[in-house]
C-alpha cells in the first residue's frame, strides 16, 4: 500500500459550471476509466462529480450533514489537508459469487473545517475502484463536538439527463423491501416517492449505474428522493429513529457513515459480477470459518407442512419434520429449516423459545437429521430474539442447531441496524448461521461476519400464496436488489402455470413461468442459504428435481454472459471444475447464443435442462439432454415465454 499526504493552500479561483471553484482535485480508478472530481465551489461548499470513460455520470453534486446542533455542515468550509492512498486488497469470501478476490483502489480524504459557527470538522473520504465510486463521511474527535445528532444527510446524486431506471418505491420507512422494481424514466419519478436501494439506472449510452450503500453499521439506512422541481437530482434520505424526534443518527466523534456507493458498469451484467459492496467492508473476524457451511434447505412453511398420503397427521409435529428431513437427505440438501410454529404462534413474542411445543421433540428431530447428514435451522421472531438470545443461543448450540432465521424486523433505523449486529455477533459466539427475513437490504457485512449468510429483503416466491411475482420481476431483481448482496428468494415451485391460469392460493401455491425458470433461479440468484419452497411430494418423481442433488450454494467465479434489466439474464457460475450456466427470460420467448471460451479448453459433458416443446402452453414441460460439448464453440438456447434453462458442464472423464 502506498500512502502520501499533500498539504493544500489557497488556490486561484476559476469559473466552473456556473459557480466559483476555489479548489478541485481529481481521483481516478486504477484502470483510469472512472474519474471522480472533488470541488470546493460556491460558498466554499464541497461538491463531487463522476465521469466514466469521459461520459459525465454524476454532475457536480453537493455533500454534507445536517446536525440538530449547529445545523447544516455543507458550506463555508476550509480545506485543511488532503491525504491520498493507493491500495490493493486480497481476501477470501466464505460464501458468495466468488471465493477469492484481488482488487486495487485509490482513496483520497479531504479534511474540512467550518469557517464560522462551531468550526466543526468533517472528513470526506472517496474511493475509486474499477467497479465504481464510494463516498464516506467521518466525524473526527474534536473539542467542538462531544455528542451529536444527525437529522439529515446532504448527499446528492445529480443525473441531470433523463435516463431509464428501476426504482423500488416504498410507502414508508417501515418496510421489508418487498415491492416490485418498476421501470421509470427519471423525469417521471415523483418527489414524493421514497426510493429503496439499490437504484439501478441505464444511461442513454448503455452504461449502467446503481446507487446503494455498504458497511451499514451504527447508522441509519439510506433511501433516495427526487428533489422537488429539479431535473433528475436525487437526495439521500435517512431512516429516522422510531421515537418521532426527527433524529436519524446519534453518535460520538470518531464515527463513520456507511459508504455511499455508485456502482458503474459497461453493461448491466458487469454490475452483477461486481464484489464492490464486499470490498468496502472490514475483513472477516472469523479465523477458522470451516464450520460455516452454505447449502440448500428443505422448508415446511410455504407448503403448509404438506405431506401427501401420509400415515400420520401432517402439521407442525415431529413426524412431519422427519418426513421433510428424509427428503433433504434423499436430494442431498444440507439443511432442514423449521419455520414458525415450533415454539408457539409466529406472533407470540412471550413464549420461551427454548421450549418447543408438545408436538415437537427437538432432540429427536435433530438426532434424526444428524443420522441423515442433514442439519437443522430454526425460525424465530425478532422480538423473541431481542429478549431471549443471551439465553437461547447457547441452548440452540447445545441442541445441535446450526443456525437461525430471524423475521419481521421491517426497519433499518439506527437502533435496528445495531440490533442486527448484536444478533450476528451473539450468533457467532455460539457458532450459529443467520438468515435475515423481513429485513432491510444487505450491505456487505457478510465479509466481516461470514456467519451472516443471506437476507430476504425481496419480493420472493412467498408472494404467490396471496399475491404474485411476475416473470419481469424475476429478471429485474438480479440487476437491482441482488447488487446489494445475497437474497433468499425461496425458489423451486413446481406448480408452474401461464399467467392466465394463475391465481393465488395459500396451500399448494402456483407460480407464473416454466419449471426450467424455477430451476435456473438456483444459479441466477445468489444466496448461500436458499430454501426450496415446495413440499417433498411436489418434487419426487418429477423431471428436473434431480438437479437439486449436489447443486452448489456458493461459487468460485461468476460471469454474466448476456442480459438486460427486466428482459433476460444468462449467467455462468463455477464451483471447483464444474460450470453451471442458467438463463431466464421475461414474458417474451427468447433465443440466446453465447460462447464458451471462458471455460478452459477441452471436451466436456453437459447436462441441459431446457423448456420442452410444449412449455408455452404447459409450463411444466421440460427436456433433459446429455451431450458432449467443446469450449471452442457456442451454445444456442431457446427459452419459452417466462422460461429458462440450466446447463451443468463438467470435465469429460
Amino acid at each position: 500500500m502506498r500512502i502520501f499526504i499533500v498539504s493544500i493552500f489557497v488556490l486561484s479561483i476559476v469559473l466552473f459550471l456556473g459557480f466559483n471553484m476555489a479548489f478541485a482535485e481529481v481521483l481516478k480508478s486504477p484502470d483510469n476509466n472512472i474519474e471522480l472530481e472533488f470541488i470546493l465551489g460556491k460558498e466554499s461548499a464541497p461538491y463531487y462529480s463522476i465521469k466514466y470513460k469521459g461520459e459525465q455520470i454524476i454532475f457536480p453534486s453537493p455533500l454534507g450533514l445536517n446536525f440538530s446542533e449547529g445545523g447544516l455542515l455543507s458550506k463555508y468550509v476550509d480545506l485543511m489537508n488532503v491525504s491520498k492512498i493507493s491500495g490493493k486488497d486480497n481476501y477470501k469470501i466464505v460464501a458468495g459469487k466468488s471465493s477469492e478476490v484481488s482488487v486495487e483502489y485509490n482513496e483520497i480524504t479531504f479534511f474540512l473545517q467550518e469557517k464560522v459557527n462551531l468550526k466543526r470538522k468533517l472528513n470526506i473520504i472517496f474511493r475509486t475502484y474499477n467497479e465504481g465510486v464510494a463516498i464516506r463521511y467521518f466525524i473526527p474527535a474534536q473539542e467542538e463536538i462531544k455528542n451529536y445528532e444527525i437529522l439529515k444527510e446532504h448527499t446528492i446524486f445529480d443525473f441531470k439527463e433523463d435516463h431509464e431506471s428501476w426504482p423500488m418505491i416504498l410507502p414508508t420507512f417501515t418496510t421489508s423491501y418487498e415491492e416490485f422494481y418498476n421501470k421509470y424514466y427519471l423525469n417521471n419519478l415523483n418527489s414524493d416517492f421514497l426510493i429503496g436501494l439499490p437504484l439501478t439506472v441505464r444511461l442513454k449510452s448503455g452504461v449502467h449505474v446503481s446507487i446503494t450503500e455498504a458497511a451499514l453499521n451504527d447508522y441509519a439506512g439510506m433511501y433516495l428522493r427526487k428533489l422537488k422541481d429539479q431535473n433528475n437530482i436525487f437526495k439521500s434520505v435517512l431512516s429516522p429513529l422510531p421515537d418521532h424526534s426527527g433524529i436519524a443518527v446519534k453518535a460520538k466523534p470518531d464515527h463513520k457513515s456507511p459508504w455511499r456507493v455508485i456502482m458503474i458498469g459497461e453493461s448491466a451484467g458487469r454490475l452483477v459480477e461486481s464484489n464492490l459492496i464486499y470490498h468496502l467492508n472490514e475483513p472477516s473476524v472469523v479465523q477458522d470459518p470451516g464450520w460455516i457451511k452454505p447449502g440448500k434447505c428443505a422448508w415446511n412453511w410455504w407448503a403448509d407442512n404438506m405431506v401427501k398420503n401420509a400415515s400420520f397427521k401432517p402439521g407442525m409435529n415431529t413426524a412431519t419434520m422427519k418426513y421433510y428431513i428424509d427428503f433433504a437427505s434423499e436430494y442431498k440438501l444440507e439443511y432442514m429449516l423449521i419455520d414458525a410454529g415450533w415454539y408457539g404462534a409466529h406472533d407470540d413474542t412471550i413464549a420461551d423459545i427454548t421450549k418447543p411445543i408438545a408436538a415437537i421433540n427437538m432432540s429427536e428431530i435433530i438426532s434424526y437429521a444428524k443420522s441423515k447428514n442433514v442439519d437443522v435451522l430454526l425460525w424465530i421472531n425478532w422480538k423473541s430474539t431481542r429478549d431471549q438470545m443471551d439465553k437461547a443461543f447457547p441452548v440452540f448450540q447445545q441442541w445441535g442447531v446450526k443456525g437461525i432465521k430471524m423475521d419481521y424486523m421491517d426497519r433499518d433505523d439506527q437502533w435496528m441496524v445495531n440490533f442486527y449486529l448484536k444478533v450476528i455477533r451473539k450468533a457467532l459466539e455460539n457458532m450459529l448461521l443467520v438468515n435475515m427475513h423481513g429485513a432491510h437490504k444487505p450491505s456487505g457485512l457478510s465479509r466481516t461476519y461470514p456467519n451472516l449468510m443471506t437476507y430476504e429483503a425481496v419480493r420472493g416466491m412467498e408472494y404467490n400464496k396471496w399475491a404474485r411475482t411476475t416473470p419481469t420481476h424475476h429478471v429485474t431483481i438480479p440487476y437491482t436488489r441482488m447488487l446489494a448482496g445475497s437474497m433468499d428468494v425461496t425458489p423451486g415451485a413446481f406448480r408452474n402455470v401461464k399467467d392466465d391460469k394463475f391465481h393465488s392460493q395459500g396451500t399448494e401455491a402456483m407460480v407464473i413461468g416454466t419449471r426450467c425458470s424455477q430451476l435456473a433461479m438456483f444459479v441466477v440468484y445468489e444466496s448461500p442459504l436458499q430454501s426450496l419452497c415446495d413440499y417433498p411430494d411436489a418434487y419426487r418423481g418429477q423431471k428436473g428435481a434431480d438437479l437439486f442433488k449436489g447443486l452448489p450454494a456458493t461459487w468460485d467465479e461468476t460471469r454474466v454472459l448476456k442480459g438486460e434489466v427486466g428482459e433476460y439474464i444468462v449467467i455462468a457460475r463455477r464451483k471447483n471444475d464444474e460450470w453451471y450456466i442458467a438463463g431466464m427470460t421475461n414474458e417474451k420467448a427468447r433465443r440466446v447464443n453465447f460462447a464458451l471460451d471462458f471455460i478452459d479448453a477441452g471436451q466436456y459433458k453437459a447436462v441441459i435442462y431446457q423448456d420442452g416443446p410444449a412449455a408455452k402452453e404447459t409450463p411444466t414441460d421440460i427436456e433433459i439432454i446429455n451431450k458432449r460439448i467443446s469450449t471452442n464453440g457456442e451454445m444456442i438456447m431457446d427459452m419459452a415465454e417466462a422460461g429458462g434453462f440450466m446447463v451443468r458442464i463438467k470435465v469429460e472423464k
